[in-house]
């Protein structure tokens, strides 16, 4: 393997005193060095884990790679892990202090754990109960939860990681059946050490009620608040703010029916009781479908007009990942970014009387966002106006995540910072909703002046203090004929 490190600063992007950009560092490993399926992973402490694949199994076992940089692009160290025969990967979760991925076969489970800082790999490994289905997995502390099923009946499954054990918390609502429940999905505020569910109970086939319920850093269940009656609105995901030990602000999406969301809801909760929930339809946002062409816009605009006439609502369906809720003396900042799921057809052999058969079946892949919004709401949950803009990242992540970055905040405005395109895009508004600030730059080049870019594919994240990580794959024309690269490049902002 190959790596050039250049250490000069290669660009300067200048708007009048109000920013820039440089460009400060940058790697580049020849691809076909016998690995493959780069990721990155970035941790706010100054250090970053670059995670590779190799191209041929090991004795029928996968070897993954991983290179630990720090903030000076210096490789300080690799390590290597086997993953098992037999075994296929199965939830991601990471912080900014360690990088846990979980793997399984129809008996066990193995929990890898990164450390960030020293690059120590860790494995853990424990049996999955009969007939368990783990779906989801978080990580507070010493342990991992996953949201699993055990005979129908929704259980989150705690496992101690040092020791591999693992234990059942039930979550019953109220006298109902725990086979009518289905967890929708949870969070964890790792401030306060404490974990989020939202429930459905289904009353009947047609209809649901909506539950959320509190698990404290003692594993105490407080009782479920009913969040959305029969024949309400369905309550599709829910994001939740601490704001103090007796107020949470709970922020997410709903439905008039169906599976997908139309409209987001701003709700508050004091001392365990529902205070208000607001339900907002997207369209309800005046600038919601700004990222889209005009002519398109104009033809939604039309489609709406129609529908209220004959006393209907159009809706939209997206999925929102939400940011931390900003408490203002007079109200509350909301910021949201808008995605929903793809997928793709996958051929797949069968046999039939001896004869090979293609089909195809669906796959996802991934999650394309879109735009994200950003709302100001009153002190009892009313819409005051809300700023919307495109995202366009270059890639699709296969777990929600956070694109837009909080780069600035004072007592009267936010600023921020995301990626576009190809573009690193700064904006800043005041919290009457007014753009202040908006600019781009475009992200692209080598760092060499007589090389030209023939094809690049890249994303751009936050990384630690003013820097983001830009990295990808370019195919690069010089003087020696063409490469094909794998880039990471330290932007500071």
């Amino acid at each position: 393997m190959k790596t050039i490190l250049t250490t000069a600063i290669v660009l300067f992007l200048f708007v009048g005193a109000k920013a820039q950009i440089s460009y400060e560092k940058r790697i580049e490993i020849n691809l076909r060095n016998g690995y493959s399926k780069e990721v990155i992973y970035e941790s706010r402490n100054g250090f970053f884990i670059l995670e590779s694949v190799k191209d041929g199994k090991v004795e029928g076992q996968e070897e993954i790679k991983y290179d630990l940089y720090n903030e000076n692009f210096e490789n300080i160290k690799t390590e290597t892990v086997l993953i098992p025969r037999g075994m296929s990967f199965d939830e991601l979760y990471y912080n900014d202090d360690y990088i846990y991925k979980s793997y399984k076969n129809k008996k066990d489970f193995l929990i890898i754990a990164i450390n960030f800082k020293n690059l120590e790999i860790s494995k853990y490994e424990g049996s999955i109960p009969s007939k368990a289905k783990f779906t989801d997995m978080k990580v507070l502390g010493s342990k991992a939860y996953f949201l699993t099923k055990i005979k129908k009946a929704p259980v989150l499954y705690k496992v101690d990681i040092a020791s591999g054990k693992g234990g059942v918390i039930p979550l019953n609502i109220g006298a109902y059946s725990p086979k009518k429940t289905e967890i929708k999905n949870f969070q964890l505020l790792e401030e306060t050490e404490e974990i989020i569910i939202l429930s459905n109970v289904n009353i009947s086939k047609q209809s649901s009620e909506a539950y959320y319920s509190v698990i404290d850093k003692n594993e105490k269940i407080q009782k479920a608040i009913k969040i959305s009656s029969v024949n309400e609105n369905n309550i599709i995901s829910v994001s939740s703010y601490r704001q103090d030990d007796n107020t949470l602000i709970i922020t997410g999406t709903y439905s008039k029916k169906g599976s997908l969301s139309e409209g987001l809801f701003f709700g508050k909760i004091e001392n365990n009781q529902i205070e208000y929930i607001r339900y907002y339809n997207f369209l309800d946002l005046k600038d919601f479908l700004s990222y889209l062409p005009e002519r398109k816009q104009e033809r939604i605009e039309k489609k709406k007009e129609k529908k209220e006439a004959k006393g209907k609502e159009l809706s939209f369906s997206y999925y929102i990942e939400s940011h931390d809720v900003i408490t203002l003396n007079d109200g509350y900042i909301f910021i949201g970014e808008a995605y929903y799921p793809t997928y793709r057809s996958e051929p797949y052999i069968v046999y039939v009387n001896g004869v090979p058969v293609t089909q195809y079946r669906m796959v996802f892949d991934g999650y394309q966002y879109t735009h994200a919004t950003v709302c100001k709401f009153s002190k009892d949950g009313m819409l005051q106006w809300d700023v919307c803009f495109e995202l366009s990242p270059g890639y699709k992540p296969f777990t929600p995540k956070k694109f837009v970055t909080i780069s600035e905040r004072t007592a009267s405005n936010i600023g921020m910072a995301y990626t576009s395109r190809n573009y690193l895009v700064s904006k800043k508004i005041e919290f009457s909703g007014r753009v202040i600030y908006d600019e781009k730059w475009e992200l692209q080049g080598s760092g060499n002046e007589n090389e030209k870019v023939k094809r690049t594919f890249s994303n751009v994240n936050y990384w630690f203090k003013n820097y983001f990580l830009g990295y990808g794959s370019q195919v690069i024309k010089g003087e020696d004929g063409k490469r094909k690269v794998y880039f990471i490049n330290k932007i500071a902002f």
